[in-house]
């Protein structure tokens, strides 16, 4: 029995494959890699992937009680575009099960197929250890100041050689940064794995001086053409002023910072559009605040917004555009593939060197001269009073490793970012660049020749894309050159890059595909999909091209074939280089919908295949609606921010309105944009005032489609003077004053919440006040 592929979920199923049009772009770069993929290559890699997933149960671990939804959708270079399938198994959600389906632009050829999980699932779903149990477990392994505990929830961690039932229990920290998902055996009771959504990182710019940035108009530093990037201080509110004149140039004032931060947040947006075709930090037209002012010499990616700090002398901010574009790297491998951003030292490691890249990306694409491109991370702002932090091209000048071994796994994260650093400068570098620092091999092998910067992130943001639990350096390697074998015509830049992985003694890996130079050609369908009514037909070019050896002789022929529709190719035997009509006749009981048909060139030396999608009848215009966060606590007067996104789900996109409804008085709601095109996303705040009355409160984002209404809920808890209301897994002190039911209680002894600890029913914990 095959595993299920839900296609009813609007709020699960989507392809949104989405680029804005930002007018006022800070840089004026070389035109963008592509054009967006159209509506309909998009709904063929959609059609294509759902095929995929139906055939393919063997190489994706699949269990016949799996189940996969669409999580994510993003276009690459090239147009490459990327669908994320989360999986879960007898309704469980599965962390380590994720499915990474690429295709080409056109959306009919898939390039590979990827999944971080290692075994079928087989285990039992009734869990041993209760909910409460496992909270008590993840809140000591958080250690001893915790600020919250989230409702423990069932899932399935398959990130590991077996796959196991477990809790997974969210636990916020009161005395550092850190939101730690901890997964707790649900049978012996014991941590099977954890990690952070933290990530430690290390106008007139103090750092970029005299630059233009983009603001909102009357003037608010929220960024009109790129939605979600905002700058402001600890309270996450933007900036405003009277006039659009902003910062001293000081490296004490924080407004100065933010002139920083927004500037470096819209060139790496920018470089992200035109160097990786990628649409904001998390590929589907959204990016995220900055904070400045922390007061630590730090920086830090909260998983929904980078928080800055200040150096150690306290003379600068740390907000140049490196570390500004490293914190948002982060936000790049989270929101990229499969798994959010993973648990271990290796994957921190990965994690750490992959916001190195972009902030070296960055650096290269904005040629700022007052903060010139390097491959040296915090330079400028010299965080610690010695110097740059990390090097990428000799990391062992800090004490950090320039090559791989058995010792990474074990190694602190922002050390063991060294080898993929190295690993980094040498394919866009090599080992003697002209006029740049020369890098040493940790090997024996030869001199290596760089392919360029840019070439270098094109084959890292394509291999990123198609990431899976757990993230390694091998699965890196093979992404790579998986990467450069797509991209690129002939073996140039696969070399490079597979001397660059044996430079930093990360080995040949099992699985690897060689870059065959022999007789070689590649197939594309022109148009992928058309439609037809039962009883017509529809038709497509079969294209192919020669992209290695020699010509050879190539048989055609289409399975997957509906009822009563028929293929003929004309002619049915072509030489590469040569194309060929398919018509599709169909019959007046041919069934309606969508139909996925494969049409396969067997050649003489090797085959290729794509996917031509067929639509028979009618097909509905449809998106879906998502918000993230989805909830939220402020005091009165407070606020807070949320993106919210649509995705195309059939037919083609459409123009949507965005409202509120449902707040109470006191809370206002507002969009930016208020409209949009399905597909894209806005910057959504909900602001309080000093007398909205405590309460939590659902709020009804909606969305006014064209053809089609759809909404998402955001939940927005409002405290007040006389205590918030009880919950559970929340850590209370004591004196701490709560509602519940009504009534105000004081605690009376510190402890940790748990279902059936409510005030009122635990007396020698709280006293009725």
């Amino acid at each position: 029995m095959n595993p299920r592929l839900r296609l009813g979920a609007a709020a699960t199923l989507a392809l949104a494959l989405i680029t804005s049009s930002l007018a006022g772009a800070t840089s004026a770069q070389a035109m963008r890699v592509t054009d967006p993929p159209t509506p309909d290559e998009r709904r063929n890699a959609l059609t294509t992937a759902s095929s995929v997933l139906l055939a393919e149960p063997a190489v994706l671990k699949a269990a016949a009680e799996d189940e996969f939804a669409l999580s994510s959708a993003v276009a690459g270079v090239r147009g490459l575009q990327f669908l994320t399938y989360a999986r879960t198994h007898r309704g469980l959600p599965v962390y380590g099960g994720d499915v990474v389906v690429a295709t080409d632009e056109s959306g009919a050829v898939v390039n590979t197929v990827t999944t971080g999980q290692r075994a079928t699932i087989d285990v039992d779903v009734r869990a041993r250890i209760t909910a409460a149990a496992a909270a008590v477990t993840a809140r000591k392994r958080a250690g001893t100041e915790v600020a919250s505990v989230a409702t423990p929830k069932l899932v399935v961690h398959a990130a590991t050689e077996t796959p196991r039932l477990t809790w997974e229990v969210v636990v916020s920290a009161a005395d550092r940064p850190s939101i730690l998902h901890v997964y707790v055996d649900a049978r012996t009771g014991k941590v099977v794995d954890a990690w952070d959504e933290v990530r430690a990182g290390t106008g007139n710019g103090h750092h970029v001086g005299n630059v233009s940035i983009d603001t909102t108009p009357s003037y608010t530093m929220r960024d009109p053409n790129r939605p979600g990037v905002q700058c402001g201080g600890q309270n996450g509110q933007p900036y405003t002023k009277s006039t659009d004149t902003w910062g001293n140039g000081s490296g004490t004032n924080l407004e100065t910072a933010c002139v920083d931060a927004l500037y470096a947040a819209q060139e790496q947006w920018d470089m992200l559009r035109d160097w990786l075709g990628r649409s904001g930090v998390n590929g589907q037209g959204g990016g995220y605040p900055s904070r400045v002012g922390l007061s630590a010499v730090n920086a830090y990616w909260y998983g929904s917004y980078a928080n800055f700090g200040r150096n150690q002398a306290g003379s600068a901010q740390l907000t140049s555009i490196d570390v500004v574009a490293h914190e948002f790297g982060h936000g790049v491998f989270q929101f990229s593939g499969g798994g959010g951003a993973g648990s271990g030292n290796e994957a921190g490691g990965l994690n750490e060197s992959t916001g190195d890249i972009f902030g070296a990306l960055t650096e290269a694409y904005a040629q700022n001269p007052n903060d010139a491109p390097d491959y040296l991370v915090g330079e400028k702002v010299n965080p610690a009073g010695s110097g740059p932090i990390r090097n990428m091209y000799n990391p062992q000048a800090l004490n950090h490793p320039n090559c791989y071994s058995a010792s990474i796994p074990n190694t602190e994260v922002h050390a063991a970012a060294g080898p993929q650093n190295h690993w980094f400068y040498l394919l866009a570098e090599g080992t003697n660049p002209a006029g740049k620092p020369a890098s040493t091999r940790c090997d024996s092998g030869g001199a290596i020749t760089g392919i360029g910067i840019r070439k270098a992130g094109e084959i890292f943001m394509t291999a990123l894309n198609t990431k899976t639990q757990p993230w390694t350096h091998a699965k890196a390697r093979v992404a790579t050159l998986n990467a450069a074998r797509t991209l690129y015509t002939g073996c140039a830049e696969y070399n490079v890059v597979k001397a660059a992985w044996d430079g930093v003694n990360v080995r040949p890996q099992t699985g690897e595909q060689p870059c065959n130079q022999g007789n070689e050609f590649s197939m594309t369908l022109d148009p992928a999909s058309g439609g037809a009514q039962p009883g017509g037909t529809a038709t497509t070019t079969v294209r192919t091209t020669v992209t290695g050896g020699s010509a050879q002789s190539i048989t055609l022929r289409a399975s997957g074939l509906p009822s009563g529709v028929t293929a003929s190719f004309s002619p049915a035997t072509i030489q590469a280089g040569q194309s060929s009509t398919l018509t599709l006749t169909t019959s007046a009981s041919s069934p309606q919908g969508a139909h996925s048909i494969t049409v396969t060139a067997d050649g003489a030396d090797m085959d290729r295949t794509a996917t031509y999608n067929l639509q028979l009848g009618e097909v509905a215009d449809d998106f879906s609606v998502t918000v993230n966060p989805s909830s939220a606590s402020v005091q009165p007067g407070g606020s807070a921010t949320a993106t919210l996104g649509t995705q195309v789900t059939s037919g083609d996109a459409q123009s949507v309105t965005l409202a509120a409804s449902g707040a109470p008085a006191g809370v206002t709601v507002t969009f930016s944009p208020p409209a949009i095109t399905s597909g894209q996303s806005s910057a959504v705040t909900i602001a309080t005032t000093a007398g909205v009355a405590p309460g939590t409160y659902q709020i009804g984002l909606d969305a006014d489609g064209a053809s089609v209404d759809r909404s998402a809920t955001f939940s927005l808890t409002v405290g007040g003077d006389q205590g918030d209301a009880w919950a559970p897994w929340t850590p209370y002190a004591t004196g701490d004053v709560v509602t519940h039911q009504g009534a105000s209680y004081r605690c009376l002894q510190a402890h940790t919440s748990l279902p059936g600890w409510e005030p009122n029913l635990v007396p020698a914990l709280w006293q009725r006040i």
